[in-house]
């Protein structure tokens, strides 16, 4: 057997010294006792049963002595905490505690850990792991540690900005479940377990504790927040969308939001409400794409506040300057005027467009139209030599969107193959035959030409294709992140693995490697704002474990029921 407060020399010489000062005890004579004698032929007998100046008696009751001794031994032996032994085809508990954003309502996070601690207490230490399940997964208390380091653990912790993870924790324990033993978990809160996240690891027997259900009051919360190009057409504008759902029948007022931009307050007369599939939304239109970060905030308080609040960074979409070589003034300009994202300069030009041998914009990203002599490819795209070709090239056909030109068309007039390469160079380029340019090509009036030359444009200005959309417990959108888009910490070390989509635990900001403005990240979670309690499943409620098998309990019911006989042999005199 082992012991969880105590080595097996400290318990052994625990009950030899309570054996020691309770047989010390038995014969201490405490106080003087009167003692009346009917005649004075009994007086040497009366002395000599209390002689005078002895402060011990000789041991003469062994009986009590030996009673008394099993009480406090019983009681040591509670103190020390014994522990079954673990055979391996035993049980091995793993108790979770949700610390997501649902929790936060009401009193549910501070019942589940009176719940949890309760079952701490009747386990053995070597039978159950405790993990904390918040906008990540912490280890509470290791099997064999002992249950007061969980007070400790659990000091400071509270409900995160997080939506429930509670599900990829139990494919990690159904991954690394202990060969040969059953493994319990149980769920002390309200995040959701769906039946087919529960058919992924067969190996194990879910439940989830019984847990107050008090009422935590209506809510109302954030759900949705994101960007969207403006519909009136203005490039450097932006439209943002906001969705408000509550757990009971109606949408929220647009005076229930308070809304600014970099702390300039935007009335709510701007709002205008959303109908159909995007019902309880509302649509702010023509908001600047300057960078600014938008906060919108519920003003009514409710059961869970972690979800009141939500912010996004706008993108940032100054006006592309192009410079415009004359030689193409009569092709190009009208197709470049009629882009609104587009300003044609001279002065301070990102972006110049120019034929070859020409010096405009020399060191500017060019697009440049080149003689299609010997094998030079149609379209040629040039990056500066610490860059992967492969990633570049991925890249580039899809934003510049060469996959939409009539390949075949033009190699059937140019009577030779239309191919894209890619190669190093001192600056970005993109060159493109000036051939395609004549009217013997179809290509000027297609409808991918101005597609291609705008997009040609933003690619070689590194101007974003979209606009990411961050959220807690959800991936980065692929489609929304460019070359050197990387999650990094306060020091700048890389968060997010190569080909790893980043996942974002919790509300807060993130910082990425190319940009100066970190992203803001929002809860956004409908099963947090709408399911506060009860979520989703029907697990079942964990049997009774510990109480009838812990020792302990054991040892202090005997140990009061001995204690109940020698009240009981003291009141009938038979023992002192």
């Amino acid at each position: 057997m082992n012991f969880a407060n105590l080595s097996a020399g400290w318990v052994v010489a625990g009950i030899a010294g309570l054996a020691a000062l309770l047989y010390a005890l038995q014969r201490l004579r405490v106080r003087h006792r009167q003692v009346t004698v009917v005649t004075t032929l009994f007086w040497r007998v009366a002395a000599e049963e209390a002689p005078a100046r002895r402060f011990v008696e000789r041991f003469r009751h062994p009986w009590a002595y030996a009673l008394i001794l099993l009480i406090v031994s019983l009681l040591w032996l509670a103190f020390a905490g014994p522990q079954l032994a673990q055979t391996d085809g035993g049980s091995f508990h793993v108790l979770v505690l949700d610390g997501s954003a649902g929790m936060a309502a009401g009193s549910r996070y501070q019942d589940a850990v009176a719940a949890l601690k309760n079952q701490v207490r009747h386990l053995a230490a070597d039978q159950r792991q405790v993990v904390w399940s918040g906008g990540g997964v912490r280890t509470l208390l290791n099997p064999g540690e002992h249950e007061l380091l969980l007070e400790k653990r659990l000091a400071g912790l509270a409900p995160e900005a997080a939506p429930a993870g509670v599900e990829n924790l139990l494919r990690q324990l159904g991954a690394s479940s202990r060969p040969g033993r059953a493994t319990d978990v149980v769920i002390f809160g309200d995040a959701p377990v769906r039946p087919e996240s529960l058919a992924l690891s067969p190996n194990l027997s879910v439940a989830r504790a019984p847990i107050s259900t008090r009422q935590t009051g209506r809510n109302t919360g954030i759900t949705a927040l994101g960007v969207a190009e403006a519909e009136s057409g203005a490039w450097d504008r932006v439209d943002v969308f906001v969705r408000v759902e509550n757990d009971q029948k109606g949408a929220a007022a647009p005076d229930a939001l308070r809304i600014d931009l970099d702390g300039r307050d935007i009335p709510a007369t701007e709002l205008r409400a959303v109908r159909g599939d995007a019902a309880k939304g509302f649509l702010l239109q023509d908001l600047p794409a300057a960078g600014g970060l938008l906060t919108v905030r519920l003003t009514a308080e409710d059961s869970l506040p972690l979800d009141n609040v939500a912010r996004i960074r706008l993108p940032d979409k100054p006006k592309l300057k192009v410079q415009l070589s004359p030689s193409l003034d009569r092709v190009l300009r009208l197709v470049l005027a009629a882009d609104p994202a587009i300003q044609i300069t001279e002065a301070g030009a990102k972006v110049v467009i120019r034929k070859q041998g020409e010096n405009v914009g020399a060191s500017l990203p060019a697009l440049e139209f080149v003689m299609s002599q010997g094998s030079r490819p149609a379209f040629l795209i040039t990056h500066p030599a610490k860059l992967d070709s492969t990633a570049v090239f991925n890249q580039a056909v899809k934003a510049i969107g060469l996959k939409e030109i009539d390949a075949m068309s033009l190699a059937q007039t140019a009577r030779r193959p239309v191919e894209v390469t890619v190669g190093t160079g001192p600056q970005w380029r993109i060159e493109v035959w000036q051939e395609l340019l004549s009217e013997e090509f179809n290509f000027t009036r297609s409808r991918a030409f101005p597609l291609f030359i705008a997009n040609s444009v933003r690619w070689l200005a590194d101007t974003r294709s979209g606009y990411p959309f961050v959220a807690a417990g959800r991936p980065l959108a692929s489609e929304t992140l460019e070359m050197g888009d990387r999650v990094v910490d306060g020091q700048g070390r890389m968060l997010d693995p190569l080909g790893v989509p980043f996942v974002p635990e919790r509300a807060g900001e993130i910082k990425m490697e190319n940009s100066a403005r970190p992203l803001a990240v929002s809860l956004l979670d409908p099963a947090s704002t709408v399911g506060l309690v009860g979520a989703a499943s029907n697990l079942p409620q964990p049997g009774s474990v510990g109480l009838a098998t812990n020792p302990v309990t054991w040892l202090l019911v005997l140990a009061l029921g001995l204690l109940g006989v020698e009240w009981y042999l003291y009141q009938t005199s038979r023992v002192p």
